[in-house]
């Protein structure tokens, strides 16, 4: 694997990369189709969604052993176990790496290339990223690579870093394309880092699977249109939607704690701001028609959208807590990042405003964010919860239970807890290797993207079916959401994210109780 430098984003060698590999006994369907050529784009310019131009779609026809139009790849025919492994090219040879060089195996490496906020605000990201990296590197290594076509490739990965900013990720995704030659790109880390992403994907005609933002901050934000006709023909998103937030915090707060079912929001003017807060969408609509949500600007009357909304980076929110206070809310909810909810929680702190339940993404994800913002208010803070290592769900590629993934993160960062996003991360990396043997040809980008749209993909998040359930895009997969909250324990210094409400996904069990926020600790 190869990592972009923090600073200069230039790439360093970590570590080694595939091999050559064995036959299994399942076939595999594809669908082979003409290459297509891709469009050069700017490496230093930001990506807006009318740039995204796409070539025409094609349709893929679902083969033999497909489920209601879906195909399954078996683990056997993806995996073929053999006694050699090629070593990545050094940073010597590079070079000859990204223009076609073939291994010792005789074919050419799958370029698998991946972008993560390793600086800048969102760096909380990166160690679950950089841990599938290397976990990955290292399984592909030891097991031989991927099965496509009549081939079995060896595969490296390489890693850039978006440095948690819109500009920074799309240039990172121009080198990954450009410089590193890659076949797919993956992302995740929420909106700031998988839109651009996206976007230069869908230009330069290279197929790229993102999670870790609602679908419509993915959907909506790059041009897709209320008729949800998909205008994307490389690009594939898989994660919750608002209606899927919307339920997993209504059924907690329903759940144990009483309150007078008054809300107030923390919403910037971001891409995921702005959607949340849109009165026409599912989230901001459940508010309106089953809670009191609180105008920060205006108690009498709902007002405009923008009312709704803050600047990120706000330095004083003495007057939207005022607002709040106003208006009796007993839960704050929002999407913001761990900067801003410190800032409010300082001055929610200094005004003695103690709301009953705050339930926030995005600052709530990483255990080490909330030490930051302090245990005082993040004992029994609340948030969405995807994956946990006790899902019953295995990685497709490794075959590795959710548990023993857990445990070997830990292990390996001297890490308490383990973050949900490891098991979104891991899930990329089970989609793309089942689009990759799906084809003939990792030369045939066309037809990688034909096999997204009309794969089942067996994940250790669970199925995702791109395009599956009516009201969604066709390059769209959704993932259930749980309401979790977090608890201190003062004894060894350490939060556990604990699962109360199972609404979304009863497969998952309750480990706890829903509590109300305790200001004491």
């Amino acid at each position: 694997m190869r990592r972009s430098d923090r600073l200069t984003g230039k790439k360093r060698p970590n570590g080694t990369s595939a091999a050559g590999v064995a036959a299994a006994g399942q076939p595999r369907l594809a669908v082979a189709t003409t290459p297509s050529a891709t469009s050069q784009a700017s490496a230093d310019s930001t990506p807006t969604a009318a740039s995204a131009a796409a070539p025409s779609d094609a349709s893929a026809a679902a083969g033999p052993g497909s489920d209601r139009g879906f195909r399954f790849v078996d683990r056997r025919a993806l995996l073929r176990l053999a006694g050699t492994a090629a070593v990545v090219a050094p940073a010597t040879s590079l070079l000859a790496a990204c223009t076609g060089s073939k291994g010792s195996s005789g074919v050419r490496p799958v370029r698998i290339g991946m972008v993560t906020p390793q600086s800048g605000a969102l760096s909380s990201f990166a160690s679950a990223d950089l841990f599938v990296t290397d976990h990955m590197t290292t399984w592909f290594k030891d097991h031989g690579g991927i099965a496509v076509g009549n081939s079995t490739h060896p595969v490296q990965i390489f890693v850039r870093d978006s440095q948690s900013t819109f500009a920074r990720a799309a240039k990172a995704t121009t080198q990954l394309i450009y410089e590193d030659k890659v076949d797919i790109v993956l992302v995740d880390a929420t909106s700031d880092t998988v839109n651009p992403v996206a976007d230069q994907c869908e230009v330069a005609g290279v197929p790229c699977i993102s999670t870790m933002s609602p679908w419509e901050s993915w959907y909506f934000s790059r041009g897709g249109d209320v008729t949800l006709k998909n205008p994307f023909n490389w690009t594939f998103h898989f994660f919750a939607g608002l209606n899927d937030y919307y339920q997993a915090y209504a059924s907690m707060w329903g759940d144990r704690v009483s309150t007078d079912r008054t809300v107030g929001a923390l919403w910037p003017n971001s891409v995921d701001g702005q959607w949340f807060s849109h009165p026409k969408l599912p989230f901001r609509q459940g508010l309106d028609n089953n809670w009191k949500l609180v105008n920060p600007k205006l108690l009498d009357g709902k007002g405009s959208q923008q009312d709704y909304l803050y600047q990120p980076g706000t330095k004083d929110f003495t007057q939207v807590i005022a607002a709040f206070q106003a208006g009796k809310v007993e839960i704050v909810t929002g999407i913001l990042d761990e900067a801003d909810f410190a800032q409010f929680e300082r001055n929610a702190n200094s005004m003695s405003f103690q709301p009953k339940i705050i339930t926030i993404s995005k600052a709530a994800m990483f255990d080490n964010d909330l030490r930051t913002i302090g245990a005082q208010v993040s004992n029994n803070l609340t948030t969405e919860l995807f994956w946990s290592d006790s899902s019953p769900n295995r990685s497709f590629v490794t075959n590795q239970p959710s548990k023993d993934l857990g445990d070997q993160y830990r292990a390996s960062n001297g890490r308490q807890t383990t973050p949900q996003q490891l098991g979104a991360s891991m899930a990329l990396f089970d989609v793309a290797a089942q689009a990759l043997s799906a084809v003939n040809s990792i030369d045939d980008r066309k037809s990688i993207a034909t096999a997204l749209k009309s794969l089942t993909a067996r994940t250790i998040l669970g199925d995702v079916k791109f395009g599956a359930r009516e009201g969604l895009p066709q390059n769209v997969a959704t993932i259930p959401l749980n309401g979790a909250q977090w608890r201190w324990h003062q004894d060894s210094y350490s939060f556990d994210l604990v699962q109360v409400n199972s609404s979304g996904n009863n497969a998952l069990p309750n480990q706890g109780q829903l509590g109300a926020i305790t200001y004491d600790t």
